[in-house]
């Protein structure tokens, strides 16, 4: 019986090659394109589930209340994990991670380079995160002073095929470690750390972080502890802030820490400060499911809506099988083996271009998604279940609608469309349209709000300026004579030197200000270092007072302040000349300017209250000089000159530079990748919706040839036919039209609340969605429309 199925579809699928092709290619760029959507859904819920006690270990998280209210760190007090081991028996152990500073200098071969991506972690590392060990034993590798573990991107960058276990990295800030361990990449890990350093107290600069790591109200390290059940976190949370006071004597500005589950951190740390290699979301997880579901819907859609409409024309068929004693649920089964043999073909295209497509897809989604054994078979296993999926539900309705024809209708003839089908179809291709333009408008919201942060004036000048890191207190000691280096290179107009830069997308030290001897609460604000060239480096405007003097004397107790500060300290008062309080700092700081408010971080974020001190404080040290290149300068050969001056200043460290206006794109990496996903989406849902429609017209349209015929003999003009023809097919995206408008402003709208700055959704944006999606429908079925009014009347009347 299978086999007369299968046979019978074949023969149909044959008579109608081209309504075959359409739902063939349609399902099939459907499958595709869902199965990309779901393997990058895949990859995101994956993050950090590779450890064998992924479901026991969890992060200290701690909340401080800043300028931006409470905000969320994953460091905590270094005395956090072993109290908790100790007061608690479900805290079975605890690592404590710590980066003293940005990255480790060696000299190797000759050559100088930097490492990053380190770590300094207790000897219970491995205890806690299981790796798999390439050289070395897991168990002993930290044990020592002076050991490292590294990953076998670091080991093959080092000593190529060679043996690693046993050799010595010369790390320049510390003494000699010597290789206890080689471990293999794991991947969808959010800290992944190249270099793993046993706790070595004797590291330069350590003598502070050892300090810091005593102290229970200073935050210092990423603690992860491990359970004893998974169960247990819950418990723990209500226990830990009583727990917590008991050692901090009531800290003001410090909130209720808390135990994050390891499994939650990918996806749930948006609002939560770390130095975690990525971050997540749950919106854009949501958001590429949709996407994913509506193309396969639009796809199903398509074969629902030919397959009833060509009913008319196996009408004939269904009643000769009826009569010839077939049973209802065999004609179900018959149809429902045409529609799942068309997936099935789809199925067997669509393992081709994923495999194909797939590097494509992974520059897109800015993931490593590479096709070897596991992921080929994931992929077969992902299509196989979508395409027998999707061809049940697609063939379900057809089947169930053609199987309960009346056979005393359909052997008289070709039976009348049904008012109920007509009404499916039009709905179906109303729902088809509205998925495909409220990924329009998605589509062109996101471009408007990407290109707003591109061509946003931020309050300074972001193009052509190289920043160089400062990383070495040489550097510091001597940085006046260093700028003057950096000055003397050719297209350099300007040089500058600060702490932070504006746009900044590192931590911008917070401090408590108020006006001097004031005894009302202080206000929470941002601090930054700048010297005297800054203003004219960043074309910053000072709107009251006047700039730093270049006079350390005078400037070291002075104080520029942005507007919103001025505003929320001073009111409408001329702050000009007030002293001003700053945390712990013994003497009072005297404002000499106000500058205009600038974004110095990214456009999620609101304009908060900024307070600039001069180079020389108490407060931070510089870190950062700016130069500003001459517009279509050789920017290679400024770096190369750059590099030439920090030689002479700084020995041990490769120079550590990029562009601002590159390091700022940074900021919007997860709405950059979304665009783009989206965009192609759209392309894909609209092209499988347009196939579908030129399918129905072209079908539909045939239908009509007499009645067209007629109205021209008539003296109906062609215009005129063309109109009547096409205003179905309008009026039917015009509705899907105002049925989208109102999802898609809902769905872009909770997008652009991700952003303190963005555009407005104009009218104009829906207007030209509509437009669109009318012009397609007009295109799509044009052609078919001007055949079908430019038939001979005197041709088709004569076939009645």
């Amino acid at each position: 019986m299978l086999k007369n199925y299968l046979k019978i579809a074949i023969r149909n699928l044959r008579r109608h090659v081209s309504y075959s092709i359409i739902n063939i290619i349609g399902l099939t760029v459907g499958l595709t394109a869902a199965c990309f959507l779901f393997l990058y859904v895949s990859d995101e819920l994956k993050y950090d589930q590779g450890y064998a006690k992924s479901d026991r270990i969890a992060r200290v998280v701690e909340v401080e209340i800043g300028v931006e209210g409470e905000e969320q760190w994953a460091f905590t007090s270094g005395q956090m994990g072993p109290a908790l081991v100790e007061a608690f028996p479900n805290v079975v152990n605890q690592v404590r991670l710590i980066q003293p500073f940005g990255h480790i200098n060696l000299e190797w071969k000759g050559e100088r380079t930097e490492e990053r991506n380190w770590v300094m972690a207790d000897s219970t590392y491995f205890q806690i995160f299981d790796f798999e060990f390439i050289e070395g034993d897991p168990e002993t590798a930290l044990d020592q002073p002076n050991s490292v573990v590294i990953r076998d991107v670091i080991a093959e960058k080092y000593f190529g095929d060679e043996p690693a276990l046993g050799k010595v990295l010369p790390f320049i800030q510390m003494e000699p470690v010597k290789i206890t361990g080689v471990i293999k990449t794991k991947k969808n890990i959010t800290y992944r750390h190249d270099v793993i350093l046993s706790r070595n107290d004797a590291i330069v600069g350590m003598d502070r972080v050892k300090k810091g790591l005593e102290a229970w109200d200073r935050l210092f390290s990423t603690t992860f502890v491990e359970l004893a059940s998974p169960d247990d976190l819950t418990e723990i949370n209500k226990q830990l802030p009583e727990f917590v006071s008991r050692f901090r004597n009531n800290v003001a500005d410090l909130g209720d820490p808390y135990l994050q589950a390891n499994e939650d951190i990918y996806l749930n740390s948006t609002d939560i400060e770390s130095h975690a290699d990525v971050k997540g979301s749950w919106f854009y997880v949501y958001l590429f499911i949709a996407i994913g579901l509506f193309i396969l819907s639009i796809a199903c859609i398509n074969y629902v809506n030919l397959a009833t409409a060509r009913s008319t024309e196996r009408a004939r068929e269904i009643g000769i099988r009826k009569v010839s004693g077939a049973y209802k649920k065999q004609l179900i089964f018959q149809f429902l083996s045409e529609s799942v043999l068309i997936s099935g073909i789809a199925f067997f295209l669509s393992v081709g271009l994923v495999d194909v497509l797939l590097p494509f897809f992974s520059s897109i989604a800015g993931k490593e998604l590479v096709m070897d054994v596991a992921t080929f078979f994931k992929v077969l296993q992902v299509l196989f279940a979508m395409s027998l999926f999707t061809g049940l539900v697609a063939g379900l309705y057809p089947a169930f609608y053609l199987a309960s024809l009346k056979p005393s209708q359909t052997l008289k003839g070709e039976i009348s469309a049904s008012k109920s089908g007509l009404i499916l179809r039009k709905s179906l291709v109303i729902f088809q349209f509205t998925l495909s333009i409220i990924m329009i408008i998605a589509t062109i919201v996101m471009y408007q709000q990407m290109e707003f942060v591109n061509n946003k004036s931020l309050g300074f000048d972001k193009e052509h300026i190289l920043n160089i890191d400062i990383n070495a207190g040489n550097v510091r000691r001597n940085f006046s004579a260093m700028k003057d280096e950096f000055s003397k290179i050719s297209q350099v107009t300007s040089v500058a030197t600060s702490s932070r830069l504006p746009g900044d997308w590192k931590y911008i030290n917070q401090v408590t200000a108020k006006t001097y001897g004031d005894k009302k609460d202080s206000l929470e604000s941002y601090f930054m270092a700048f010297d005297e060239d800054m203003l004219s480096t960043y074309d910053l405007k000072l709107m009251q007072g006047e700039n730093f003097r270049g006079s350390l004397g005078i400037d070291s107790s002075s104080l520029m302040i942005n507007e919103t500060a001025a505003r929320q300290i001073f009111g409408e008062a001329n702050p000009v000349g007030e002293k001003m309080a700053i945390g712990n700092v013994a003497y009072p700081f005297t404002v000499v300017g106000v500058i205009k408010d600038f974004n110095f971080q990214s456009l999620h974020q609101p304009v908060r209250p900024l307070l600039i001190g001069y180079y020389h404080n108490p407060v931070t040290a510089i870190d950062y000089f700016s130069l500003k290149i001459a517009p279509h300068a050789d920017y290679a050969a400024v770096v190369e000159a750059a590099k030439g001056v920090h030689l002479k200043f700084d020995d041990y460290t490769a120079m550590e530079y990029h562009f601002l206006d590159s390091q700022l794109d940074l900021f919007y990496r997860a709405e950059i990748k979304a665009q783009r996903i989206f965009e192609v989406g759209a392309f894909i849902a609209i092209l499988i919706a347009c196939m579908g429609l030129f399918g129905l017209s072209s079908f539909l349209l045939r239908k009509r040839v007499k009645e067209v015929s007629i109205r021209k003999v008539l003296g109906a003009s062609t215009y005129q036919l063309f109109l009547q023809l096409s205003k179905t097919f309008v009026f039917q995206v015009l509705t899907a039209t105002v049925i989208a408008v109102p999802l898609a402003w809902w769905l872009m709208d909770s997008w652009l609340n991700y952003f303190t700055y963005h555009v407005e959704i104009g009218v104009v944006v829906f207007v030209v969605a509509g437009f669109f999606g009318v012009l397609i429908t007009v295109l799509t079925t044009g052609y078919q429309t001007i055949k079908t009014t430019r038939a001979n009347p005197a041709t088709t009347l004569k076939s009645e």
